[in-house]
């Protein structure tokens, strides 16, 4: 009878050291070790996948890039801004932005492109400002108009050029014209600097020139030059040729602050007494 329960006790172990548990205690316990392990792998699985998911994140950040000397990151701000509340990485359209920041009259060409994981990156050109037009825009080297807030521009030494709005292209002409005239025609001590250049819907043209000397312009020898409808050029040489002439006539006390070359074969003059 004692064999057979102590036969019976060893098959009772030998069951239990398969399953590798003690009891039946040790088996939940562990079992309930995976499931916490599992659970706590699935969370931060979760959590990295809502994080890294393009479609939760949103463009905060801004780099703008570029020769910007009128725009500023508040411009582009306030241009993104005019769409709505920033969107997110794939959401946002950056064509709509583009289009957005190119209403700045200012900007030439402007590029948008995104930046994982909430950059947006502007890259812009500008118009570069060579003259100013009508005391309102600005022309480039090239005769396209635009404007910029007056108090970015910091060089006010620019030509002024005036005339009909649409023929801005035409007088830009006429000017360089004029200005290879000025350099062809100056000599080593004298030049003309032409500061203003205006035409009205006629094409009657009127310049205001500056007398350069050795390359140094004085602001308050402004000479008012008529030069009428035909000819211009040619009346323009005319003047810088007898320039010197009549200069010379002048009296010390008096100053040239006008001359008419509207005549076939003369010109008429106006002077002014110098304060002293």
């Amino acid at each position: 009878m004692k064999k057979t329960r102590q036969a019976a006790q060893r098959k009772e172990t030998k069951k239990k050291a398969f399953l590798l548990f003690a009891n039946v205690e040790q088996f939940v316990g562990f079992l309930f070790f995976i499931i916490v392990i599992s659970l706590s792998v699935w969370v931060v699985i979760t959590v990295k996948n809502w994080v890294d998911n393009p479609e939760r994140v949103v463009l905060s950040q801004l780099t703008l890039t570029g020769d910007n000397t009128f725009t500023t990151e508040e411009d582009v701000r306030k241009a993104i801004l005019g769409l709505g509340l920033p969107n997110t990485y794939i959401a946002q359209d950056v064509d709509d932005i583009q289009q957005e920041i190119m209403r700045l009259p200012w900007i030439k060409q402007v590029s948008v492109r995104k930046q994982w994981p909430d950059r947006l990156i502007v890259h812009i050109v500008e118009y570069q400002p060579h003259y100013f037009w009508n005391e309102i825009f600005l022309l480039d080297n090239h005769a396209v108009m635009f404007s910029v807030p007056k108090e970015r521009i910091n060089n006010d030494m620019m030509p002024k050029l005036y005339g009909p709005i649409g023929k801005e292209k035409l007088i830009l002409d006429m000017y360089h014209q004029l200005e290879t005239v000025s350099t062809q025609l100056a000599n080593k001590d004298l030049t003309l600097s032409i500061s203003d250049a205006m035409a009205d819907d006629r094409n009657a043209w009127q310049l205001i020139v500056k007398p350069c000397v050795k390359g140094f312009c004085v602001d308050n020898q402004n000479i008012t030059l008529k030069l009428g409808r035909e000819n211009i050029i040619e009346r323009y040489e005319r003047f810088i040729r007898l320039f010197s002439d009549i200069q010379a006539g002048l009296p010390e006390d008096e100053r040239l602050i006008e001359a008419d070359l509207r005549y076939e074969n003369g010109i008429s003059v106006k002077k002014q007494k110098i304060e002293k």
